[in-house]
């Protein structure tokens, strides 16, 4: 094949040939593990390109060329598939992840890491086609399409690149980072998850550097027609001299009678179109016109800003005050707790009603019975699992399960039993 010689395909071969159990590994199990021992081995293959990093650090897999190859040798289903736009990636990409997740509700462990390979080797490829494409678009510019000669053929090559990566960066705005995390949308593997989640972030890595590299290569284009615009006017003021003798200059022109002495013995002059750094004597003036222009600039004033006071209260420190008749009620299932016994709510407010007119509070026996109950409601599952509550009513005349209740009874749950 053109472009390689016999050396370099025996020196590939050999390398198969003589780590053949190594790259038998890698691509049976997937990926392979580096150690102290095989550490230059596999940084021997890895520049050969027969194997590449993992995501893992410390772990390589077999590159995609080389998988392609060995699976067409073994009858193998290739994982590859034509990246002709992002499409039809994203397509390849959500038909993987949907065999990935039912072999994952299946339980079925090698289809799942079959599946897993499949997308790393896309990912892979699709990330490693794009970035190949973007450096080469960035030498372009860099060098100013320096591979080629004439402007013509660099304008051309400008378009062409252009045109390319304009291209890519429709396939690009083609996907969308949710559409990516609904792949994510189940409890899967982190992983897999990883893997969804660095091309994603990768898309918006490469995004803004692609539309760089077009702004770019559209100044480089405007600047490259600007420069065969003027190199094709001097080849017509050359072809335009050319034609005409007149204009030709003798080589013997110091030496004719009638060019006048000064002309003859004049120095040459020192004007140039562009600023000499090299010359020390000229630095200081430089320097102040430099100084000089920069301080021509609009220095824009500060504007002043209006001032005012903020005055604050300190915070007043109050103490909170608990309602009494709440703690008539922690009274009332205290009393049942010790005394171990049931109590009513309105005997215990026939009880102690004399004593709280004594502290000037009041309470009505219908607000105290709901009192009652509504504290009851407020304790926790465990104080509620130790008291009970015996409601005392009649039913409401023309209902079923309405009732008018008179008085709420506290009692122990252990005394159900004896009480029933």
């Amino acid at each position: 094949m053109a472009g390689f010689d016999t050396a370099q395909v025996a020196t590939l071969l050999r390398q198969i040939g003589a780590y053949n159990e190594l790259l038998a590994n890698t691509y049976v199990y997937g990926s392979i593990a580096s150690d102290e021992q095989d550490a230059n081995t596999l940084n021997l293959l890895h520049k050969s390109g027969l194997i590449r990093p993992d995501e893992s650090p410390g772990e390589y897999r077999v590159t995609t060329d080389f998988k392609r190859m060995l699976n067409r040798l073994m009858r193998k289903q290739s994982s590859y598939r034509q990246l002709t736009d992002m499409g039809k990636v994203i397509d390849a990409i959500d038909d993987i992840a949907k065999d990935y997740r039912a072999a994952i509700d299946a339980k079925e462990q090698e289809d799942a890491e079959y599946y897993l390979d499949q997308l790393d080797d896309l990912l892979y490829e699709v990330k490693d086609n794009f970035n190949n494409n973007l450096d080469t678009m960035h030498f372009a510019i860099v060098s100013q399409f320096g591979f080629v000669n004439s402007l013509s053929n660099k304008i051309r090559q400008n378009e062409r690149y252009l045109s390319h990566a304009q291209k890519l960066l429709n396939e690009l705005q083609q996907i969308d980072p949710q559409d990516c995390y609904d792949w994510l949308d189940w409890p899967c593997p982190n992983e897999f998850a990883r893997k969804i989640s660095r091309f994603v972030y990768w898309y918006n890595q490469i995004l803004p550097k692609l539309r760089l590299i077009i702004d770019n290569m559209r100044i480089s284009l405007f600047r490259l027609r600007r420069d065969e615009k003027q190199a094709s006017q001097l080849r017509n003021m050359a072809r335009f001299l050319r034609k005409r003798p007149e204009f030709d200059l003798d080589e013997n022109l110091f030496e004719l009678p009638n060019l006048p002495e000064t002309l003859k013995y004049s120095p040459p002059m020192p004007l140039r179109s562009y600023v000499d750094t090299k010359q020390t004597e000229i630095e200081q003036p430089l320097l102040e016109l430099i100084q000089a222009l920069r301080k021509q600039a609009v220095v824009q004033s500060i504007k002043v800003r209006e001032s005012s006071e903020v005055s604050y209260k300190p915070i007043e420190k109050m103490a909170v005050e608990e309602d009494f008749f709440e703690q008539q009620t922690e009274l009332l299932f205290e009393h049942v707790i010790i005394n171990n016994s049931s109590v009513s709510a309105l005997s215990f407010f026939q009880e102690f009603q004399h004593d709280w007119l004594l502290e000037q509070q009041s309470i009505a026996p219908k607000a105290w019975i709901e009192l009652v109950f509504s504290c009851y409601c407020k304790l926790t599952s465990a104080q509620q699992s130790a008291l009970n509550i015996k409601m005392k009513g009649v039913p409401v005349n023309g209902t079923t399960d309405n009732y008018s209740y008179s008085d709420v009874v506290i009692e122990l749950a252990a005394n159900k039993e004896k009480l029933g």
